[in-house]
Formats: C-alpha cells, sequence, structure tokens
C-alpha cells in the first residue's frame, strides 16, 4: 500500500492506493493518526484505488474521525471505490462519514 500526503490551503490530503488489510494496517493506522494528531487541519482522504478495506481498516477510519470530531475538525472520504462504498454501506458507516463518490 502506498499512502502519499499532500498539503493543502487548508486541508491533508491523503491518497491511498492499494487495499487496507491486516498486514498493512500498521503502516495505515500510523500514517493517519500522525496526521489526526499533529496537524490542525480538515482531512481529505482519496479511496479511490483501495479495492478492499477489512474491519481493522474501517476501525482506523472510525478513530480518526472521532479525533477529528474532537479538534473541530473533518474527515472527508473522497473518491471512494464502488468496493469500499459496499463495505461502508453494509457496516452502515456510510451516513457517518461524509462520503463523496
Amino acid at each position: 500500500m502506498d499512502i502519499d500526503i499532500r498539503d493543502k490551503d487548508t486541508t491533508v490530503e491523503i491518497i491511498i492506493d492499494g487495499d487496507i488489510e491486516m498486514m498493512s494496517i500498521k503502516n495505515f493506522k500510523q500514517k493517519l493518526m500522525d496526521v489526526g494528531q499533529n496537524r490542525d487541519v480538515d482531512i481529505d482522504l482519496d479511496l479511490s484505488n483501495v479495492d478492499y478495506i477489512d474491519s481493522s481498516g474501517v476501525g482506523v477510519l472510525i478513530s480518526l474521525l472521532k479525533l477529528q470530531k474532537k479538534k473541530g475538525k473533518l474527515l472527508n472520504i473522497s473518491k471512494v471505490s464502488p468496493k469500499v462504498l459496499n463495505v461502508l454501506k453494509l457496516s452502515s458507516l456510510s451516513e457517518v462519514f461524509k462520503l463523496e463518490e
């Protein structure tokens, strides 16, 4: 999995390329939580190149969302691949996250 972090004016864009699953979760969690804990900005997460996300990946997204809300900042999940969108819908999380298809 590749994680590209780009600073924009008032946001940080994080582009994920590859599956989010147990084998790659440590790096994924570390990088996302580092941005969430150390930057006071909105986060735009691009999941268009993610074909698979398991429960551990969803857990990291929920943790990051809680962290952002605590700071009064947004977590936008943009460009969601159809497979990931389906997982989020099935787990009733598509309404929790601000999703952009």
